[in-house]
């Protein structure tokens, strides 16, 4: 691919384009909201090239699936040679060395309370719906603790447990969810200072639990960043508490780490940054460099299943676990676990160094390369903000995220370190330019 990147040339959707997106319109369900102007080529590395042959820094990794960037080349070679003898058969059926391969692999790394076992299926949204199936079968208990701000995915029991601008007004109310307060301290919930709210948030929670009795909980779910609210990071206090109320009240806890595993916060899950362990963690396509996978990891008793109880006819696709076992072997050959702490750390000290220099950056927080950066002030302000943030990168050849006011930056953990500081600049830039041309909109 053309090393002289970014390069925008040409109008995204002129052209062949243009006809794409009429038909699109046509066909696709209305849900469909696409942030960019764009139909893509081909993606190589964090390098994106779109059909009129413009190429784009992709900070997103193909909106958090490509953890490697795509076409990573020993993906591809384990996936093609794959194909040549047996692409799929269904784990219901038959046996297979390779998945029993990628649950030992997994074992070793994941913080699980004891022995582990696995269930498979196709995206995280399944993995949430087959870790709420299994919990309530282990315990025979409906009610779910989860929280304001969460998004654990588009099925039915997931969205259920979600709490999430997108599903508002059309909340399925599936499952027997009660949400309470994540610690948010830059816009606190219940509109507290954090250095003097002795983490009320927490006591919330701990309130709603007794008022229930923890013995009709069936589980916490609890996301250890929640990426889709904006990168909300929970102080180190909190999660140390909430980890010794878990035990002491004895309620299952399951980790979400669709969106923050294997790797990417500098650790191989986020959870290891307070020392959480769980008693379920759900994994998705991040473990699969992008291929529709979805695991449910959890402690042996909780999936000591009935035969018949749980399948998936698809679930555990061979392609996809080969990509998988691959995507692991090079995370931890390359060293990239470490690489996103650093390069995170570096990131954020830019960052928080621009801060002081822009009045309307109002946070930024991050661990490895999952990075936010939220705009100050009145919250319709930050949203406007940063749309047009979002949108001028887009024409400078960037690629970033938006949630709310807050944008996200998550490059490929092996991202070219000069491809990564090009994206750096032009980011910075657009940062100042935009601070130059809305600076007397101040922040309220």
């Amino acid at each position: 691919m053309n090393t002289e990147v970014p390069k925008i040339t040409a109008y995204p959707i002129g052209g062949r384009a243009r006809e794409i997106v009429s038909r699109d319109v046509k066909l696709m369900a209305r849900s469909y909201i696409r942030p960019y102007p764009l139909i893509v080529k081909r993606v190589e590395g964090a390098v994106i090239e779109d059909l009129n042959g413009n190429l784009y820094i992709d900070m997103t990794s193909g909106f958090g699936t490509l953890p490697l960037g795509g076409l990573n080349p020993e993906v591809v070679k384990s996936i093609v040679k794959q194909t040549e003898n047996l692409p799929t058969y269904s784990l219901r059926a038959t046996y297979s060395e390779d998945a029993l391969e990628l649950v030992e692999e997994l074992s070793k790394i994941a913080p699980i309370r004891g022995d582990v076992r696995a269930i498979f299926v196709n995206s995280g949204s399944e993995a949430v719906d087959a870790a709420l199936r299994s919990i309530i079968w282990h315990t025979d208990k409906r009610i779910f603790l989860s929280f304001i701000g969460a998004y654990h995915g588009s099925t039915l029991a997931a969205s259920s447990i979600s709490f999430n601008d997108s599903w508002i007004g059309c909340e399925s109310g599936f499952m027997k969810t009660i949400h309470t307060p994540y610690p948010y301290c830059f816009r606190c919930p219940l509109r507290l200072n954090p250095s003097e709210c002795e983490l009320s948030c927490l006591m919330y929670l701990e309130d709603v639990i007794s008022r229930i009795d923890p013995r009709k909980i069936s589980s916490i779910i609890l996301e250890p960043i929640q990426v889709e609210a904006g990168v909300i990071i929970p102080p180190k206090s909190y999660t140390e508490s909430f980890s010794k109320m878990t035990k002491e009240k004895k309620i299952l806890l399951t980790l979400d780490e669709v969106s923050t595993a294997p790797g990417r916060s500098g650790r191989w899950f986020a959870a290891e940054h307070w020392n959480l362990d769980a008693d379920i963690i759900c994994l998705g396509p991040q473990l699969s460099s992008g291929l529709p996978l979805g695991i449910v990891l959890a402690r042996e008793s909780i999936l000591d299943l009935e035969p018949e109880t749980f399948k998936s006819t698809t679930g555990g696709c061979q392609l996809s676990i080969v990509s998988a076992l691959t995507t692991l072997r090079i995370i931890k050959d390359e060293g990239l676990v470490e690489r996103a702490e650093r390069l995170g750390r570096n990131i954020l000290r830019r960052l928080k160094d621009l801060k002081d220099e822009i009045e309307f950056i109002g946070d930024v927080r991050g661990l490895g390369l999952i990075i936010g950066l939220e705009f100050s002030g009145d919250l319709e302000l930050g949203r406007r903000l940063a749309k047009i943030f979002v949108k001028e990168c887009f024409r400078s050849g960037l690629i970033v995220r938006r949630r709310f006011s807050t944008i996200i930056l998550t490059p490929p953990l092996n991202i070219d370190e000069k491809l990564l500081e090009k994206g750096l600049e032009i980011f910075e830039t657009k940062l100042k330019e935009l601070w130059k041309n809305h600076r007397h909109k101040r922040p309220v």
